[in-house]
């Protein structure tokens, strides 16, 4: 069986709205260098282009969450992979997160890279979806809202381990 994929958002769509995006980024940064921390595997595409968008200092490192329960369960069962770490106090840290649903996992993070000493820490979404938020959350800036119907695939988002080479941004 094949699954139907409806695009939600198009390539033009996600190429004109992250140029905003990391012009708005750098705007609000100043001349700072901005550290952009990319959540693998589904902030990877949104990271690399971001970062292309953005003139001026940028740098940019990934974490990966293992979690042993799922994304709506308690914070603590998470684990924090630091894959390219650098040292972020000081920095204006951007926290890049492929779909932010229900805040669980952006929580979490915020509060253990708090503890680090950013000069400044703000979560960036590619799609924020509000209506499924289990805690309070603030996304910072984002790409894209959207509602809670459906899983997003493509752009670097994958479902079952597939779809995540479509250029556009879609829904199953």
């Amino acid at each position: 069986m094949r699954t139907r994929v409806k695009k939600a958002f198009s390539e033009k769509q996600i190429a004109k709205r992250i140029s905003k995006l990391g012009a708005e980024i750098r705007k609000d940064a100043g001349k700072a260098e901005v550290f952009l921390l990319g959540v693998l595997k589904g902030a990877s595409l949104f990271l690399a282009d971001l970062m292309r968008a953005m003139p001026g200092d940028v740098s940019y490192g990934y974490i990966n969450v293992v979690r042993e329960m799922a994304d709506t369960e308690i914070a603590s069962a998470m684990e924090i992979d630091y894959l390219h770490w650098s040292d972020i106090a000081g920095k204006h840290v951007y926290l890049l997160k492929d779909v932010v649903s229900t805040g669980v996992i952006e929580s979490y993070l915020l509060q253990q890279l708090k503890q680090k000493n950013p000069a400044e820490l703000k979560l960036v979404a590619l799609v924020d979806r509000p209506e499924l938020r289990t805690v309070a959350l603030d996304v910072d800036y984002r790409a894209f809202e959207a509602d809670h119907r459906g899983v997003f695939v493509g752009y670097g988002l994958e479902l079952y381990g597939k779809y995540a080479n479509l250029p556009y941004i879609g829904r199953v």
